[in-house]
């Protein structure tokens, strides 16, 4: 079950998972919690993290860049909105953010490369000696165009096969860290970004950016400091 809060200035909304009557509070401490910050038209919102680690609550060694793209239709025309925020970690969440990207991105790249270009040649040339670019235009490259789109579809299945085998195989090395980061294809797909113990999505609109926090008590700090600063948007 979950409940909606309103702080007192406007503009920022806050999800929280709240716990099951008799559970544990301390357990409800590390359950997530979201914070809806609104995308300006220009720029991004100046928010403030917590000094200490936005994952295990250590203090603050070091920083992980979290970084939101999304093309949106704004009225009549699309705009490229566009957040960067440095999270702060403690050294070993830091490394462990960069040692879960790579072990997704790495193989992910892979099998994109791998499997795309495999399907692009053998579609562009079976396509090619079928005739295909005989339709249409002199000199046309038919068979170009669909071994790229085919090729397409098949790089990204690829590179999520190769990246759900990677997980599975290196997950006994990684452990929990491996396991709570989302998919590479997933994040491509819905314009979002991870650190450990935070993500970061603008919801469907492009209006709001939606933060993620595992540990609810990193949460609500960060909502403390960005409501308190004068002049935030949040």
């Amino acid at each position: 079950m979950f409940r909606r809060f309103r702080p007192g200035l406007p503009g920022l909304k806050l999800t929280r998972f709240l716990a099951r009557p008799g559970q544990d509070e301390n357990k409800n401490r590390h359950m997530s919690r979201t914070v809806q910050v609104p995308i300006p038209s220009e720029g991004q919102s100046p928010l403030v993290f917590p000094d200490r680690c936005v994952s295990c609550g250590a203090p603050k060694q070091a920083e992980s860049t979290l970084l939101v793209n999304r093309l949106v239709q704004r009225g009549q025309k699309q705009v490229q909105i566009s957040a960067r925020y440095q999270a702060p970690h403690c050294q070993r969440c830091a490394k462990s953010t960069k040692a879960v990207f790579l072990a997704g991105c790495i193989p992910f790249v892979l099998g994109l490369l791998l499997v795309g270009g495999i399907t692009f040649f053998v579609v562009a040339f079976g396509a090619a000696q079928a005739g295909l670019d005989n339709y249409g235009q002199p000199n046309n490259t038919n068979s170009l165009v669909l071994g790229a789109a085919v090729g397409l579809v098949a790089g990204l299945i690829g590179g999520f096969l190769f990246e759900v085998v990677a997980r599975v195989v290196l997950l006994p090395i990684f452990g929990r860290a491996l396991f709570q980061a989302p998919l590479l294809a997933a994040q491509l797909l819905n314009d979002s970004d991870y650190v450990a113990g935070l993500s970061a999505k603008p919801d469907r609109d492009g209006r709001n950016l939606q933060l993620t926090f595992a540990n609810d008590e990193i949460a609500r700090e960060f909502e403390a400091l960005n409501t308190a600063l004068p002049g935030s948007p949040v």
